[in-house]
């Protein structure tokens, strides 16, 4: 029965399988040279794709370089995912690539799992206890408290410790011109807020994932990796990003995927800061829409009118869509006239058992309440899959995802129900790591 329980091994919820490369992607997989990457793709472009082809390319390179130097000691690959979610998606479709092979190790994780396996137990402060704190902190600073907070994440999340006091004077890189947060009341943030909030958690010998990042980027690691594929790299922290470079062997490939104008949260900061310099030959921009049909590119390109992305931002090219398809569809009324239009549409045009539907929202628990309930009713099997570290294993093509944790996966149909200012907000889901529309 539906439910949020796996059943027994044998299947795996359906996952999109990879495409072969196209002549935008082609240069990127076959480009082996040790040093860093970058590449910047829009949505729908195959960043991840292109990721996961360019691991077999490296790892036959590295394998080679073994043999010819006589190194006894495994290859080993290193991909960093955004969230758990897509830590169990990417980490099957890894090993399908790298079958067969000998001689390397392969390690899927997230920054956070990679951290606490380096570190061991640290009692870390939960999402709540913490925007708790900050706010308890932030009373007398004239900011709006969700804001004040995220701009407490972001000075934690961008400047080591020794380096806290650079936030006063330096460029706010991904936190726009509104509100205004002058010099004087920076300088506010830092003497009420962040040193009050560092001795806190010293006294009470607790942690967050922000001094997980630090830690990692100053541990003396004897666990280097040959080669470190990082996916959705745009929502880590600066301090996440030079903790992966402390884990980097020397010499090693090193491959960052982002999209700035698909970034969650505010973590702005630039590359030179955090010791990387690419060269021009090695940045890499993916703008052809694969993803899409003609249909759902004529629905979306409206929407991104007038957004700044920024240099590390990639609008799709929304004329390379080819694919035709049918037109995503707007459901005006209640929500349980919604909830009803959908599980009409999956009981009358979706075929479970070769087609995939995701249930997204912002937010995850009881959010999800009468959607789970609904499917009840209706003898429809689904899992949860945020926070899911394994891609589900059972015969249920139909998954409940906040929208944070269904960064990077696909899916042949998405439903989004009750789509309004109101109820879509913006923000981290206290449920997912570290942190109404039909489409086809």
């Amino acid at each position: 029965m539906g439910g949020s329980e796996f059943k027994s091994p044998g299947h795996l919820m359906k996952k999109l399988p990879l495409q072969p490369p196209t002549k935008e992607q082609l240069p990127i997989i076959q480009n082996t040279r040790a040093g860093f990457t970058l590449i910047r793709g829009a949505a729908g472009s195959g960043k991840t794709t292109t990721a996961l082809l360019r691991i077999r390319q490296l790892v036959g390179f590295w394998l080679a370089r073994r043999e010819r130097l006589k190194i006894q000691q495994d290859v080993r690959v290193l991909v960093v995912t955004f969230n758990r979610t897509l830590r169990g998606y990417i980490s099957d479709l890894a090993k399908e690539q790298l079958s067969g092979k000998t001689g390397l190790s392969l390690k899927v994780a997230t920054f956070s799992n990679l951290g606490a396996e380096l570190l061991g137990p640290e009692n870390i402060i939960d999402a709540p206890q913490r925007k708790e704190k900050i706010q308890s902190l932030g009373i007398g600073v004239p900011l709006q408290t969700d804001f004040l907070v995220d701009e407490v994440e972001y000075v934690l999340g961008r400047f080591e410790s020794k380096d806290k006091q650079e936030y006063v004077t330096c460029e706010r890189t991904g936190r726009g011109q509104s509100p205004r947060v002058p010099r004087q009341l920076r300088q506010q943030i830092v003497s009420d807020v962040i040193a009050p909030y560092e001795t806190w958690k010293q006294s009470h010998g607790m942690t967050d994932w922000d001094d997980l990042a630090v830690m990692v980027s100053q541990i003396e690691s004897p666990r280097k990796y040959d080669i470190i594929i990082v996916d959705e790299s745009q929502d880590l922290s600066a301090n996440q990003v030079r903790g992966l470079l402390n884990v980097a062997a020397d010499p090693s490939s090193v491959t960052f995927i982002l999209d700035a104008a698909q970034r969650i949260y505010p973590k702005g900061f630039t590359w030179a800061e955090v010791g990387i310099s690419v060269l021009p030959n090695d940045i890499y921009r993916l703008e052809d829409n694969h993803r899409n049909t003609v249909e759902i590119c004529q629905f979306a390109k409206p929407l991104l009118r007038d957004m700044k992305v920024g240099d590390d931002g990639t609008f799709p090219n929304f004329e390379t869509c080819k694919r035709h398809g049918p037109k995503p569809r707007v459901v005006a009324g209640l929500y349980r006239d919604q909830i009803r239009a959908a599980i009409d549409f999956i009981s009358s045009s979706v075929d479970l058992s070769n087609e995939s539907v995701a249930f997204l929202k912002p937010l995850g628990g009881r959010w999800f309440d009468t959607v789970k309930n609904r499917l009840r009713d209706s003898g429809l099997d689904y899992v949860e899959i945020t926070r899911v570290a394994e891609w589900p294993e059972g015969d249920e093509n139909i998954a409940l995802s906040t929208m944070s944790s269904a960064k990077g996966l696909e899916f042949d149909h998405v439903i989004i129900l009750g789509l309004n200012g109101r109820n879509t907000t913006y923000k981290l889901d206290d449920e997912d790591e570290t942190c109404s529309v039909c489409a086809r």
